[in-house]
């Protein structure tokens, strides 16, 4: 029987950088890579929000995004 466990945990912040020549908005990210494992989604926000404080760009999202080994075990 195949189990997935969860082996890395990344938060993504996409941010707004200014609009291009016909007006329309551009946007940049940024990843974080290997946040805790045992990170709640709110803490996880919370750190967002944190780092979004820092930027001189309002964040327009923030992404978790989980990798999972499959193993048979």
């Amino acid at each position: 029987m195949a189990t997935a466990i969860l082996s890395g945990n990344a938060m993504i912040l996409k941010y707004k950088t200014g609009t291009n020549d016909k007006g329309d908005d551009t946007f940049s990210s940024q990843r974080f890579s290997n946040i805790r494992l045992d990170l709640t989604d709110d803490d996880l926000y919370s750190v967002g929000k944190a780092l979004e404080g820092l930027m001189s760009s309002d964040i327009v999202y923030i992404r978790k995004q989980q990798d999972y080994l499959v193993e048979d075990i």
